[in-house]
């Protein structure tokens, strides 16, 4: 039985779909540069608002992601994520920045930073 090029190449189109890019997803974001996007000023500037780790004049519009954090977990990747990309889904009112729907913030920017949020929890 002969082989086309055509279904050899759907063949590892399909492997790699089932295979490799669950993996990618799955990886999700990285928490080192997730804090450098949260330290970062032209960034997400999270300090401005928010009490962070290591900034010396945190501000305190927003919660203190701190203690906020303690009440989150691996569950609340998702949610976490939404709120990042855009909070005004949960709270109309807010004045946190849409970070995802103005693309201030790459998915993958942001990505990193929920995996640096959840990273708090575990550095008690």
């Amino acid at each position: 039985m002969r082989t086309s090029k055509k279904t050899v190449f759907l063949a590892v189109g399909l492997t790699l779909a089932i295979f490799v890019l669950p993996v990618a997803v799955l990886a999700g974001g990285n928490a080192e540069n997730g804090k450098k996007v949260v330290d970062t000023k032209k960034l997400g500037n999270c300090a401005a608002c928010h009490v962070v780790p290591g900034m010396e004049f945190p501000g305190d519009v927003g919660p203190n992601l701190i203690e906020a954090m303690k009440n989150y977990s691996e569950a609340d990747r998702e949610m976490l994520r939404q709120r990042i990309s855009d909070e005004r889904k949960f709270n109309p009112d807010t004045i946190m920045p849409p970070f995802g729907t103005n693309k201030i913030l790459t998915g993958q920017q942001i990505d990193d930073v929920v995996e640096y949020l959840l990273s708090l929890n575990k550095k008690k």
